[in-house]
Parts: C-alpha cells; structure tokens; sequence
C-alpha cells in the first residue's frame, strides 16, 4: 500500500513539472498578444495593454466614452502598434461677454482659438468686435472672453450760418425813422463726421467734410439823418417811400396875408397841430394825408403834414416858407410827393 501512495506522489510530481512550464508557455504568449497603448485623455496620461487591433477597439475594450466633437489624435480605424500614444482633447466649456452684458455659456471643439470664436459672434450678431488681447490664443475650459462691438455712424449736422446788420446813416431818410432796405437771411453749413462706438459708447469723431450749402445774407438797416426840409435823391437805393402822388402845390408864409394873424397874435405862426411853422412844414387836406404825416415833396426837401388851410382840398399841398417873395415866386406847381408813412 506504501509502494502505491509513493508511485502516485512520483506521477503528481512528473504532471506538476510538466503542466508548470507549459502554462507560464501560455502566459507569455498571452501577454505577448497584447499591445502597449498610452493614452492622454485630457491631459491626463493612463497606461493600457489592449487587445483591441484598432483604435475604436480599444476605446470600445477600455470603455473611454468620446463624442464627434473630441477631437482623437488617430483616425478611428487607424490599427494599434506597441507604444503608440493616443490623444483625446474634450469638448470645452467657456463664457463669451459682449459689451459687459451678462456672461453667455458656450462650448467649442477642443483647441479653438480667440479669433475663431469672434469670428464666429461677429456672424451671429452682425457686428464688429474686438478683443484686447491675444486673438491666436487656444481657448482653454473656464476662459471667460470679453469682446466690445466697434461700429462706425456718419452724421450729418446742419448749422445755421448768422448774417450781420449792417446800419446806413443815411440823409435819405428822415431823422427819426429806420428802413429795413434788406432783410437779413441766416445761410447754411453742413458738417460730416464721422462717429466710432466701442463697446456702446462714443469713442471718437472725426470731421470727414465742412460744406457751406448757402452763405449768410446780411441785413441793411437805413437810419434817417435827413432834418425836415433837407433834400435828398429818390433814385437812391435808400430812399424809402410807400406811395409817390400827383399833387398841386402853393406856397405859403406865417404872415397875415396868408393866415390872417399878426405877428403880435400869440397864435402867430403856429400850426393847425399846435407845432411852430418851420421850412418842412406843410398843409394838407387831411381827408388825403393825416396830419403827422412825413414826406417829401419833389424840389422842396423832407415835410411833415402839419397844417391845413381853407383852400387845400383833396389833392392839394401848401408849402411853408419863410418869406412872401419866395411864396410868390414858388407861385402853383404840380409836382410829385411821396408818402413816406404807411397811411394807406
């Protein structure tokens, strides 16, 4: 029975020496199927052996989740080889500002750069952006970018352009009086400027061109210097009248054959509106002229409508002057008179 326990102890140890080596065999070959993969997944770096032939194998066999929008460093059908390194740079998430409004959660493929994100807000919002700072810049997970918009506006600003009033003393018009000859017109000024907004504000202006449309025209205001009884030029461009008549005219004097006072009558030389006869002064039917009523009578100089007389109706003017033998000597006359008052 001893002889049988020792031959049986010999047989185990004959298949143990025999089956040893042939699995460390097996083992090896095992092994030696695998494929050393190193693999960098978001810059975290893992150690694999796969047994996978390709690279969708392995990432199927290791379980490492991935989306079209990673970015794998080998194509998917692409075989495996001892060694190799495969990369994988996952989608990002960052934060885009636009003129410091609220933050606005985006996600890119990996590697994207600063200027393919503006780029890309620049089509969707119609705008010009700018960014200060490094536009090749690669977009890391977290970035926050802050773009400002640049726009551009042309203005164009009318400018009313003043005139001057020019004054003319003038012995054309009589003393006391004033004549717009001109009226002043204001004239016109265009301004084109340009106007840049950053980030919603006005950065600058820039005058691109200054157009006079129409120059000013200057006012002419003809102030009277002319006493009562002065000549002046009615063909002047100052002469300023409202309506030139047809009249016969007589002269007449303060004595008593024209007026039936003496000179000792404390009415002597005094008018029919209470005011001291004088060269200038004149009588009128006051149904044609109102008294107070300034002149110029043609060959006699600037009057005032002051005095009435029994014998002056209708269109008829009587012309003071100092002495009898001038009167006479002026005799009847027609002449023309302008009214240089609007009595009509």
């Amino acid at each position: 029975m001893k002889k049988v326990r020792a031959i049986f102890v010999v047989v185990l140890a004959v298949v143990a020496v025999i089956a040893f080596p042939l699995g460390m065999i097996r083992f090896i070959a095992a092994e030696n199927e695998l494929t050393a993969v190193t693999l960098i997944d978001g810059g975290v770096v893992v150690e694999f052996l796969a047994g996978a032939d390709n690279v969708a194998g392995f990432l199927h066999e290791a379980g490492i989740p991935h989306s079209r929008t990673d970015r794998i460093s080998h194509a998917m059908d692409a075989l495996l080889w001892d060694g190799i390194v495969i990369t994988i740079d996952r989608e990002i998430s960052f934060y885009v500002q636009l003129d410091g409004s609220a933050l606005i959660n985006r996600t890119a493929r990996p590697v994207i750069r600063v200027g393919d994100v503006m780029r890309q807000l620049q089509q969707e919002t119609e705008s010009a952006l700018i960014f200060h700072g490094d536009e090749t810049a690669v977009v890391a997970n977290g970035d926050v970018l802050s773009f400002e918009t640049w726009f551009m506006r042309t203005e164009v600003e009318m400018i009313m352009l003043p005139y001057e009033t020019i004054e003319n003393h003038t012995a054309s018009v009589s003393r006391g009086r004033q004549h717009v000859r001109i009226a002043g017109e204001e004239g016109e000024k265009a301004i084109t400027t340009s106007v840049v907004y950053i980030g919603g504000t006005e950065d600058s202006r820039t005058v691109l061109n200054t157009e006079i449309l129409s120059e000013p025209i200057d006012a002419i205001l003809d102030i009277g210097t002319g006493w009562i009884g002065s000549r002046a030029d009615v063909n002047a461009p100052d002469f300023h009248y409202y309506r030139r008549i047809r009249m016969e005219a007589t002269a007449y004097t303060a004595y008593y054959c024209c007026t039936g006072k003496h000179p000792d009558d404390p009415w002597f030389g005094i008018t029919a509106s209470g005011r001291r006869v004088e060269h200038g002064i004149v009588a009128v039917d006051r149904n044609v002229i109102p008294l107070g009523t300034r002149l110029y009578v043609e060959g006699y100089g600037f009057a005032l409508a002051a005095d009435v007389g029994g014998a002056i109706r209708g269109y008829k003017i009587d012309l003071f002057m100092y002495n009898i033998a001038d009167a006479l000597r002026f005799g009847r006359r027609k002449l023309y008179v302008w009214v240089l008052d609007d009595i009509f």
